[in-house]
């Protein structure tokens, strides 16, 4: 990676992450069938903050790693995220994970927007092309008609914006931060509030460790979801914000290769299609943005 330039080491970490993150999806999806998507959200934290401990110790330790002359930005976007994430998981428990990730695939249009207005970002003709093209890939691959505007579809629509101005607050905290300072202040203002909501809506604090279905996923999902967490920062902080935005159409190949070994959702000529024209949307970004 020593010969990639900043841009580029951006564009790569934000690819990884969105991978990352498209595994963890699944993960909420399928938690979200035994639990209530509050209680999906803080056993999600506290898996993660198990991770996240040794890693912080690692780094040279909470001191450190949470110094930062931006603990206002800090504390907005996390509240953002806490919003946020019981949206996205009641999305996913009560609609397909493809409808979801129709509206998810939104996020580049609202964020290059923000971009503009917030981080005084210049949005090439190029970027707006590679968004339009994974747009009609999107189309292509689910062909969708109809859907009811239930709250479902209200929560997910929500979660595009917030998780759109959590990635403007990245952006405008420092570049001093410590990458993991990202992560490690949105679990310290994010945990106790999800706990607090949780007990009041009469939820436990600890989930089922004896229920074999759900544990694996937690684990798995929290392990990944710290080093998401931290790379997508990272990127934001390298590159620009609408170039990052922009690969979220990335993730819909992992959707489908998830939904067929994990849920058995055939993927037929269109999906196949509609995927092959994202890859070479992203692929056609990547390839601009490195020259010039």
């Amino acid at each position: 990676m020593k010969n990639l330039s900043q841009k580029n080491l951006g564009i790569l970490l934000a690819i990884f992450a969105y991978s990352i993150f498209a595994f963890t999806d699944v993960a909420l999806k399928i938690t979200s069938e035994v639990y209530a998507p509050l209680e999906v959200a803080f056993y999600m934290n506290i898996f993660t903050i198990l991770f996240l401990i040794p890693v912080v110790f690692y780094c040279g330790g909470f001191k450190k790693t949470m110094k930062t002359k931006s603990l206002k930005l800090h504390a907005l976007r996390s509240a953002f995220m806490i919003v946020n994430f019981p949206c996205i998981i009641y999305a996913f428990a009560h609609l397909p994970l493809t409808t979801v990730y129709v509206i998810i695939f939104c996020m580049p249009f609202v964020l290059n927007i923000m971009a503009m207005f917030f981080l005084r970002e210049k949005i090439s003709i190029n970027r707006w092309v590679s968004i339009a093209i994974a747009f009609v890939g999107v189309l292509i691959a689910l062909r969708p008609g109809y859907t009811p505007i239930g709250i479902g579809v209200i929560l997910a629509g929500l979660g595009v914006l917030l998780i759109s101005a959590s990635s403007i607050c990245t952006k405008l905290i420092g570049k001093t931060d410590h990458w993991l300072s990202y992560t490690v202040y949105l679990m310290a203002f994010q945990t106790p509030i999800l706990a607090a909501i949780v007990l009041y809506t009469g939820g436990s604090l600890i989930p089922d460790l004896t229920d074999m279905s759900t544990l694996p996923w937690f684990i798995a999902a929290g392990a990944l979801y710290v080093t998401a967490l931290s790379f997508m920062p990272m990127a934001l902080q390298k590159t620009d914000a609408s170039i990052i935005g922009s690969l979220v159409y990335l993730v819909f190949p992992w959707g489908i290769l998830y939904g067929y070994f994990i849920f058995n959702d055939v993927v037929d000529n269109w999906t196949l299609s509609g995927t092959a024209i994202i890859i070479i949307s992203g692929i056609y970004l990547i390839y601009r943005e490195k020259i010039e």
